[in-house]
């Protein structure tokens, strides 16, 4: 009896066994790219020397481990804090897409573009380019850059500045909105 239950037992392991190429199919195609990582709610921390220099946040990631064009998607946005050496934040950056090339140390944040620092400088775009190595933002697109400390707005196309957004550059101005106070001040004297 034992023997014919251990017979049965075998028989039916191996008829079950037998897979259906369409459910393999399905399986994997749950699993995705295995040379993609994929994340939720995402928090990076850069450093140098052990000091936060960078904190980023995005809602989503998609890590594509190519070794010849290894890239970090962020399909979903992010916002990334800009700190100081002592930890203190200075920046922030908000944009709808970014795309980070690992081996360049670049990244290309697109749509609703934000830009700002803690005296509420702000600089809006549709894309910037963050050179993480040279620690320098730029674009060629179109800018808006207020300051409402000084009360001043500069419309232009091209921009540069450092990731702290102390010293700022717009290479073609085509408006600027200044406060007529300040300019009275300045021919007074």
């Amino acid at each position: 009896m034992v023997k014919s239950i251990l017979i049965i037992c075998i028989i039916c392991s191996l008829v079950s066994c037998v897979n259906d190429i369409k459910e393999v199919d399905k399986i994997l195609d749950q699993v995705g790219d295995p040379k993609t990582d994929i994340g939720e709610d995402i928090t990076m921390t850069y450093s140098d020397s052990s000091i936060v220099q960078v904190f980023l946040q995005s809602p989503a990631l998609e890590k594509h481990n190519d070794p010849r064009d290894p890239k970090e998607v962020f399909p979903k946005g992010i916002k990334i804090t800009f700190m100081d050496h002592t930890g203190k934040p200075t920046a922030w950056l908000k944009s709808d897409h970014a795309v980070r090339n690992t081996n360049l140390g670049k990244m290309i944040v697109k749509g609703n573009v934000e830009f700002y620092n803690v005296q509420q400088d702000k600089l809006e775009t549709s894309e910037l380019i963050w050179d993480e190595n040279q620690r320098k933002l730029t674009t060629e697109k179109f800018v808006k850059v207020s300051r409402p400390i000084s009360r001043d707005t500069t419309y232009g196309f091209g921009f540069e500045t450092d990731d702290k957004f102390e010293t700022i550059i717009i290479k073609r101005k085509i408006q600027s909105k200044l406060d007529a106070s300040r300019l009275s001040n300045a021919f007074a004297n």
